[in-house]
């Protein structure tokens, strides 16, 4: 290996560390759609599902949460459940507390 491709591999390198070091500092995974609200999407365990997962979007600004899944049979999304975080904050409910 000569000078000049080590030189590019260790650029390269450098770039690579600094995109994934910029990348760790970023903020969760949001989505903002200006005075729509801020929605924040998180993956998670199904209680009795063992090989899906579910998707929770939460809209901060209301403390709606909505559950869904994807259906690969028919490619769409199943809508499960809503909650309002704010009042299962309230009762003292959650995972726990069913």
């Amino acid at each position: 290996m000569n000078r000049r491709s080590l030189a590019a591999l260790i650029l390269l390198n450098s770039v690579l560390l600094a995109a994934l070091v910029v990348g760790s500092f970023s903020s969760p995974v949001q989505a903002q759609f200006g005075a729509a609200g801020n929605y924040m999407m998180i993956a998670g365990q199904v209680r009795g599902r063992t090989n899906q997962n579910a998707i929770y979007i939460i809209d901060q600004q209301t403390s709606q949460m909505v559950s869904m899944m994807f259906n690969s049979a028919n490619n769409e999304f199943e809508y499960f459940a809503a909650r309002r975080i704010s009042d299962d904050a309230r009762s003292g409910a959650g995972v726990g507390g069913r």
